[in-house]
């Protein structure tokens, strides 16, 4: 009788841990210890996420020249479009990845999904309109549709946009078909996520990488690089954002920790590899403005990574705040991304 009891006060001690990222967010500590007082995590900024990752793009591409005096209506339209649409690449994955790993538990993924595919279209069509105008040299306001058809028309990049229009078109298919009965199954949100990722990678991948003589293997590295990107800033910033929820905790985090730390590393590697697409030597990164670019989102990766090891030996002692610190790992992540989405028009 005194054996079962304290067997059930064991099993009462434990405590599941999951990391993301190297990181937990349901409460618990990875050593099995219970976080004091969970609820006085606060909510995470989202509006302050979208605000760092577009003015990393405007002032990186202000900086290293992407921005420059004979134009900077356009250029400054153009670095916030691209900005917006990795933007939106972003929310989608995240909205369909958790929607992959807790099926049924997140019904406002879909509506996250539904929402911002049409938005990304949008975006990527004031985008088609912007790079028609950088192609023709004429003004914003001078653009005709034989100059969009330039662009389109015209090797590598404008079938990199025709192929990213063409995947967040059939993402707004995918989403609009998503199941609305229980039990139906996480199939659509597989779709999803592909076809996000494709869009995201396409224009990159058919730009000056695709051009380099590396291209055999620097091209399947970039679609490896975003979609690891999309994987970790996506799913990382959707689980703090569902964190509060008990299933999405339950189910989804311990899946999203195993896949997060493979993404890190698929993202390491194959970053440099890309890389090399434009880099001849290493001192390519001091000496040249897209070197700049690439060093800086290094820098800020590698302050990301950190960040998600501070945050588990945080919670190792059962410190608080913990989501506060995952937040800010977002933060600097989409800053990151900001950065990265100056590197299409940089020198």
């Amino acid at each position: 009788m005194g054996g079962a009891r304290r067997r059930r006060d064991r099993g009462r001690g434990r405590v599941r841990a999951a990391p993301v990222a190297g990181l937990t967010i349901d409460g618990t500590s990875p050593g099995g210890g219970v976080l004091r007082d969970p609820v006085r995590e606060p909510a995470p900024a989202v509006a302050g996420w979208v605000a760092v990752l577009v003015g990393a793009a405007v002032v990186v591409a202000g900086v290293t020249g992407g921005i420059g005096p004979d134009g900077v209506a356009l250029d400054l339209a153009r670095t916030v479009v691209r900005a917006a649409a990795d933007l939106a690449a972003v929310v989608a994955a995240g909205a369909a990845l958790v929607a992959l790993l807790a099926p049924d538990r997140v019904p406002g993924a879909d509506r996250v999904l539904t929402t911002v595919a049409p938005l990304w279209l949008g975006v990527l069509l004031v985008e088609t309109f912007v790079r028609g105008a950088v192609v023709s040299g004429r003004g914003l306001a001078d653009v005709r549709g034989p100059d969009l058809l330039e662009f389109l028309a015209g090797p590598r990049a404008g079938t990199g946009q025709l192929v990213a229009l063409a995947a967040v078109l059939a993402l707004i298919g995918v989403a609009g078909s998503r199941p609305a009965r229980p039990g139906a199954g996480p199939g659509p949100a597989v779709l999803a996520l592909m076809v996000a990722v494709v869009a995201a990678a396409a224009p990159a991948a058919t730009g000056h990488t695709a051009a380099s003589t590396v291209a055999a293997y620097a091209v399947p590295a970039l679609v490896a690089h975003v979609a690891a990107a999309l994987l970790w800033v996506g799913g990382l910033g959707a689980m703090l954002v569902t964190a509060r929820d008990a299933d999405v905790r339950t189910v989804a985090v311990p899946r999203f920790s195993r896949l997060a730390l493979a993404a890190v590393v698929v993202l390491g590697v194959t970053g440099l590899l890309a890389a090399t697409a434009r880099l001849t030597s290493p001192t390519d990164l001091v000496t040249t403005a897209y070197g700049a670019v690439v060093l800086t989102k290094v820098v800020l990766l590698a302050c990301a990574a950190a960040l998600g090891g501070a945050t588990r030996a945080r919670l190792r002692a059962g410190r608080l705040p913990v989501l506060v610190w995952a937040a800010v790992e977002v933060l600097v992540l989409v800053a990151a991304t900001g950065v990265a989405a100056t590197l299409t028009h940089t020198a």
